[in-house]
């Protein structure tokens, strides 16, 4: 029995991907000043060197920030930050201070000038390694200079039954993992 598929906008086509993490991206200008922004659309490139790749739109105010500083954190939220990770993907930085109004701690990173969240499952520390313009997103690339994780939640993977990191649907719809890791 065959199955008709329906149609999908192309410009929505990239929503076929999801839910991917919600993770915030934080970075620092020139004079220190610290600006985050919600990213789903990051991935893995290499382990050697260790890389990871972020669209990120260059009329976002953290992209500013990434330039001048060359340096951001990626921090995986888990779905007890909702409310946070929602209310820094709708606000802008560049009217507000959300970093501090969401009430999230920041604290200072091992390797990079980038504060981290304190409350995040897990944290990359990366420094910009390449950059490419892809449509109307910048690709960035970030070589990762160091990495870690609240206890008991990853092991060689993520432990899907403690971890529950918040998974970004699209809009303002958001889910997570599911208890049953699944193995053929």
């Amino acid at each position: 029995m065959s199955v008709e598929f329906e149609q999908v906008k192309t410009s929505e086509a990239y929503r076929l991907l999801h839910p991917k993490i919600a993770s915030i991206l934080i970075s620092t200008n020139r004079t220190g000043a610290v600006n985050g922004m919600i990213a789903a659309w990051v991935t893995p490139l290499s382990r050697n060197p260790p890389l990871v790749g972020a669209s990120i739109a260059p009329s976002r105010y953290t992209y500013e920030f990434l330039k001048d500083s060359g340096e951001f954190t990626i921090n995986v939220m888990s779905r007890d930050y909702l409310r946070e990770v929602h209310f820094i993907g709708t606000v802008s930085g560049r009217e507000r201070d959300k970093l501090r109004e969401c009430g999230l701690t920041l604290r200072p990173s091992r390797r990079v000038k980038v504060p981290h969240v304190y409350e995040a499952l897990a944290v990359l520390e990366c420094s910009v390694y390449k950059e490419v313009e892809a449509g109307d997103h910048q690709f960035v690339m970030g070589k990762i200079l160091d990495a870690y994780v609240k206890p008991g939640i990853f092991g060689e993977v993520y432990n899907s039954r403690r971890a529950k990191m918040l998974m970004h649907l699209g809009g303002s719809s958001y889910t997570t993992i599911i208890d049953d890791v699944l193995s053929p």
